[in-house]
């Protein structure tokens, strides 16, 4: 079993990735330079992970193409759930949303759309841990789905008024001060939409890197702003349920938007961030359009969103140039739009820095990549073993055990900080959940996947891996093709012969069914696939 140490270690070390900033930019979406190697890597940055024929078809294609086909698919959903249980309470049962979600993942055909949406759940919180309603998360994951490719403004305005975040955050029945009372409106939503989900805590370049004033950060804010802002965004209620009467002060319902009461909004002058101004006299829904064009105006948005979506998706060091880059297409995507989130995705996957490595000959870059989280990890091995997954799966259990309970996040920082880091310092988010513990159960939960111990209704078909089995070389470039975008190295190419070698002799279909499983686990328990490179 490898420790977390070692695997910390060999995550960069046996990285395969360098940046060569001279490829064009352009090359990798023409189809003629398109290599079963590239295919694959940018379809593990894009998707759930790579297949067989995903790869055959890009290839066909060619990214330019195929971002196209995916920006036009919508295809995929989270069944509504039940306000009430069986037994006549309240539904917390998130197993059907889990499961569902997984079946997606594995079979669904709009794969960057879902990708691109979990990213943004995962920026954007809402937990079950505090918000515990089932019904309440369909509706949350489906702003992420419907604006993954729209605009980012958009995105920030409807998490806004959602009654989950309202709830979570504590922005629904936030009324503005009472002198009477001696109440003042809450700051968690004002504070978390600034601080993890525009902004951030400094003042930022385009490249990242803080603004210094005598060497020190710029901060974006003072208490004195987030009292204004928390100010700001008084007045809202969650939406009225069906056959109740409409109140000042709403009880939680999940489906819908909030609405506003005026008579319990700021209508104050207020200064935000930026020393904007918000005028006296307005709406609820002006100041919070108000609001947001300030936010959309600030330049320390790009690169502080574009850094974490090229985390997400592709490393987790993106160079300053890197970042830069991408900041710059959110800023303007060619026809003067700020936010534009396909602009901003093609960017991020077209970038030289994310293609570099596409040719086998690129020199390892040990900075490179990212762990797979466990929810990535689960549905990119069973979309490589071909997997059938039904919407009732138990497989959310597997992630669960591994740190990352799907829509269960334990605080408004997610499973993970972005700004977590190596002891050697270098970023590396998700590794805020990797532990002793954690890696023994990824073990496991490949174990289990491999092995058929999940749940009845979930199987993998092993059928194109056995047939190459008669040849063990050909059966390690076919599992090298398919979960390593063909990169295996020497070391690990040996111990999977090895394993298989030794775990059964002979050409029967029981003998080539045992080494295949025994080549599979060594190479999906390694450093080498559990870090996208």
């Amino acid at each position: 079993m490898t420790t977390p140490t070692g695997l910390k270690k060999l995550c960069y070390s046996l990285a395969t990735l360098t940046l060569l900033a001279a490829l064009p930019q352009e090359a990798a979406s023409q189809t003629s330079s398109l290599t079963s190697r590239a295919a694959a890597r940018f379809l593990d940055q894009a998707t759930w992970g790579s297949t067989p024929a995903s790869v055959a078809q890009l290839q066909q294609t060619g990214i330019s193409g195929w971002l196209n086909a995916q920006f036009a698919l919508n295809v995929s959903d989270l069944p509504d759930q039940p306000v009430l249980a069986a037994n006549g309470l309240s539904n917390t049962s998130l197993a059907p949303v889990q499961s569902a979600f997984f079946a997606n993942a594995v079979t669904g055909a709009d794969q960057l759309r879902q990708r691109i949406a979990f990213a943004l759940s995962e920026i954007f919180v809402v937990s079950s841990a505090t918000v515990t309603p089932a019904y309440a998360f369909p509706p949350y994951w489906r702003i992420f789905r419907d604006n993954a490719f729209g605009n980012y403004r958009d995105i920030i305005k409807a998490v806004t008024l959602n009654p989950a975040m309202g709830s979570y955050l504590t922005m629904a029945n936030n009324y503005k001060a009472s002198n009477l009372l001696g109440t003042a409106p809450n700051e968690n939503y004002a504070r978390e939409l600034l601080q993890l989900f525009t902004l951030g805590l400094n003042q930022l370049n385009p490249d990242g890197s803080p603004v210094l004033a005598n060497g020190a950060p710029v901060p974006i804010t003072n208490s004195s702003v987030i009292t204004n802002m928390a100010a700001l965004l008084t007045g809202w209620t969650y939406p009225t349920a069906p056959g109740a009467t409409p109140k000042t002060f709403n009880p939680p319902y999940y489906l819908g938007q909030m609405i506003p009461v005026e008579s319990e909004h700021d209508t104050t002058t207020k200064t935000i961030f930026g020393n904007v101004t918000i005028p006296s006299g307005q709406s609820a829904e002006m100041d919070l359009d108000s609001l947001l064009n300030a936010l959309m105006k600030q330049p320390t948005m790009a690169p502080f969103v574009c850094q974490q979506l090229i985390q997400h998706l592709v490393t987790s060091n993106p160079s300053p140039a890197y970042i830069q880059r991408v900041a710059t297409v959110f800023e303007n995507d060619g026809s003067g739009t700020v936010g534009n989130m396909q602009a901003v995705i093609t960017a991020i996957l077209t970038d030289p820095e994310a293609r570099a490595a596409d040719q086998p000959a690129a020199p390892a870059n040990p900075n490179f990549g990212h762990l797979r989280e466990p929810v990535l990890l689960v549905a990119n091995m069973l979309r490589g073993l071909n997997a059938t997954v039904v919407p009732q799966t138990a497989v959310g259990a597997l992630t669960a055990i591994m740190g990352q309970n799907l829509f269960e996040a334990p605080n408004v920082f997610g499973y993970f900080s972005p700004r977590y880091r190596l002891p050697t310092g270098l970023l590396a988010p998700e590794f805020q959940i990797y532990s002793t513990q954690t890696s023994a159960n990824r073990t496991n939960a490949i174990l289990a996947i491999l092995y058929g111990l999940i749940d009845p209704s979930t199987t993998i078909n092993l059928k194109p891996f056995v047939q190459n089995a008669g040849n063990l070389n050909s059966l390690l470039n076919y599992i090298s093709a398919v979960f390593l975008h063909g990169g295996m190295s020497t070391n690990l190419y040996q111990a999977a012969y090895n394993a298989a070698a030794a775990s059964a002799s002979g050409t029967s279909t029981l003998a080539e069914s045992v080494q295949t499983l025994a080549a599979l686990r060594v190479v999906l328990s390694s450093a080498e696939y559990q870090i996208i490179q």
